[in-house]
């Protein structure tokens, strides 16, 4: 991981608003989330509209993945309002696409800011594996590995041996619950 501003923001957003939900750090930031339920194959998109920034998520999709949309659409407006803005809003299919670094920065900030990374230390010291870690924190099981492999990258005392690192269409492939493959 080359830029760790993705980490750094996250981490200071906990620390400033006492949480990790991000509607509740949004909401406080003045974002405006939004449910929309039209929506077929997007789960979420940050948009910038006369200088108000809006969090739009698909309200069809479960609690979990809308809170996972909300995490990856703010760090957007953390990482990237000022293009998104030029752009007239990101509009994702590819949630997780990691082939573009705004999507990976929006990723990194999205583990970063949703897995207490002394939590699930917790998990994986009393000998937990990765769907029952991932289903007991309420995240997805490629979430987790992404996390796990942006500490295996952060801290040398970590080697985690990980059985892979999601791919950039993984989004396509998962169910709408926690810790499924």
């Amino acid at each position: 991981m080359k830029d760790m501003r993705a980490v750094t923001i996250a981490r200071r957003l906990i620390r400033k608003y006492k949480t990790r939900d991000p509607e509740e750090i949004a909401e406080a930031m003045g974002i405006v989330v939004r449910r929309i339920y039209n929506l077929k194959r997007q789960k979420g998109f940050f948009k910038v509209i006369t200088n108000i920034c809006y969090i739009f998520v698909n309200g069809n999709l479960s609690e979990q993945m809308q809170t996972m949309v909300i995490a990856h659409e703010l760090g957007h407006a953390v990482l990237h309002k000022k293009l998104c803005a030029e752009l007239g809003g990101i509009i994702e299919f590819e949630l997780f696409d990691m082939t573009s670094i705004t999507e990976y920065d929006a990723n990194v900030f999205q583990a970063t800011l949703l897995i207490d990374e002394e939590e699930l230390m917790g998990y994986l010291k009393e000998g937990s594996d990765l769907v029952f870690t991932a289903k007991s924190m309420n995240i997805n099981v490629n979430l987790l590995l992404l996390k796990l492999n942006l500490m295996n990258e952060e801290n040398s005392d970590y080697s985690f041996n990980l059985p892979y690192v999601p791919h950039r269409d993984f989004l396509g492939k998962i169910d709408d619950s926690a810790g499924e493959l």
